[in-house]
């Protein structure tokens, strides 16, 4: 994608988009991103212009199509977003991994061990539920948090599932200790992402930031955001309802900041990747783009523009908040294993019995990322029994051996391997007695 913008954007920018694509932060890979993704789709639908130079702004819009909506001159504006912006999951990401920096001043390396569940609070206030996770945006370590750390790594006698509670202040978190490595994504609440305000929430607030970025004097066409889910509950439940009237949804935010005189835009676009059924009598599931589009009071727009872009976009692979938890756990590195494609294995009376392993899986493992142990795990049937070792014994060797591409947008091709009767792997048989099938 980033090779077929090139023509359109300057160096400045690719370079800006590849450094964020490869960011280890949350707020910038996944954006980025969906970002990339979008203009590269805004490009191929006809004519777009990217960071137009004549909007006459300070901060330039992200493109400029004629095609988007058919007869209107468009300037869009992309935020792709995710409940990592809510105050108590920021809180919590950042109390995580100080406590685990303390744990690994105490105990080297015992962060990777370490699981976080932090507890909730209530009230009351003006007949309305105040709801809370208990952890400060910015935790301080202090002598109590660390003295309790010091004197729990230090137990001869702890072991798997073990943890400590601890509370100060705004903070109330229990620590689980495990015997296994744990991801980065490694905290928890009880508390679900909801959000309980129509206008103080972090839809409301990029709503604003973007309006703020699409004003210009110069501009007399539309102004059109578009917000991608990489992990945003109030997005990915969009039309959701809440009949306690307690928590608002995606679509309620968005129709109210639209419905406010000083709104400035005129279309709001919610694109995200949602798992469905292909028919209610089957289990088959796909993930698939998912396409909103809210417009301000009295404005009517045709939406082909729209359609025509979703069409465009690779076919998602994960839901938003999925895509959110891998990156987190470092899945998405190009240093970390890549993605297995299962082994599979075919055989009909008369042919050649083929099996398909993963090339990647292969690979890594000659690359020293996975252990030699956990391929053949990998190659087995019901976890023990080595498929090859089967065929051997059975008096069948390697025949043919050849790659099966799976196309350039998958992260793995097959190895088919082959396998043929061999007279010189088994015991000799007499011709004239009956062979069993197989």
């Amino acid at each position: 994608m980033l090779t077929d913008l090139s023509p359109l954007i300057d160096r400045e920018k690719a370079q800006d988009l590849l450094r964020r694509i490869e960011s280890k932060r949350i707020d910038q890979a996944l954006p980025a991103e969906m970002e990339l993704a979008l203009v590269w789709a805004l490009g191929n639908i006809g004519t777009a212009e990217i960071e137009p130079y004549w909007f006459g702004a300070s901060s330039l819009p992200d493109a400029f199509s004629e095609q988007l909506i058919p007869g209107h001159e468009t300037v869009v504006e992309i935020a792709a977003i995710s409940d990592a912006a809510l105050p108590g999951d920021e809180g919590m990401r950042n109390a995580s991994r100080k406590i685990s920096h303390e744990a690994n001043k105490i105990r080297r390396g015992a962060s990777r061990h370490l699981s976080y569940f932090f507890h909730e609070d209530s009230k009351w206030v003006a007949r309305e539920s105040l709801r809370w996770i208990k952890v400060p945006r910015d935790l301080l370590v202090s002598d109590y948090i660390r003295n309790a750390l010091r004197e729990w790594l230090y137990r001869q006698d702890r072991k798997d599932g073990d943890a400590i509670r601890l509370q100060e202040g705004e903070l109330d978190v229990v620590i689980t200790w495990h015997d296994r490595s744990q991801s980065s994504y490694n905290f928890r609440s009880s508390m679900p992402p909801e959000i309980r305000s129509l206008r103080d929430n972090y839809v409301h607030e990029i709503l604003r930031a973007k309006a703020r970025q699409l004003k210009s004097p110069l501009f007399k066409g539309l102004r059109c955001v578009i917000l991608g889910d990489v992990g945003s509950t109030a997005l990915r439940r969009l039309e959701s309802r809440d009949y306690t009237n307690r928590v608002v949804s995606g679509s309620q935010i968005i129709s109210d900041f639209l419905a406010r005189p000083a709104a400035r835009l005129d279309v709001i676009a919610v694109i995200t990747p949602i798992r469905e059924r292909r028919r209610l009598d089957s289990l088959e599931e796909t993930i698939e783009w998912k396409l909103a589009i809210f417009c301000r009071p009295g404005l009517e727009i045709e939406t082909s523009g729209f359609d025509a872009l979703a069409a465009q976009l690779p076919p998602p692979r994960r839901e938003g908040y999925q895509a959110r938890q891998l990156h987190e756990q470092g899945v998405f590195s190009p240093l970390s294993r890549g993605r297995h494609l299962p082994m599979s294995i075919s055989w009909r009376k008369g042919e050649r019995t083929q099996i398909r392993i993963s090339a990647r899986a292969f690979l890594d493992t000659l690359a020293g990322r996975e252990t030699p142990e956990r391929l053949m795990k990998k190659l087995s049937v019901n976890g023990t029994n080595n498929i090859f070792k089967l065929h051997l014994d059975r008096g069948e060797t390697i025949s043919a051996i050849r790659i099966e591409e799976k196309g350039p947008d998958e992260d793995d091709d097959w190895i088919v391997v082959e396998f043929q009767d061999d007279a010189s792997a088994r015991p000799l048989r007499n011709p004239l007695e009956a062979q069993p099938d197989g």
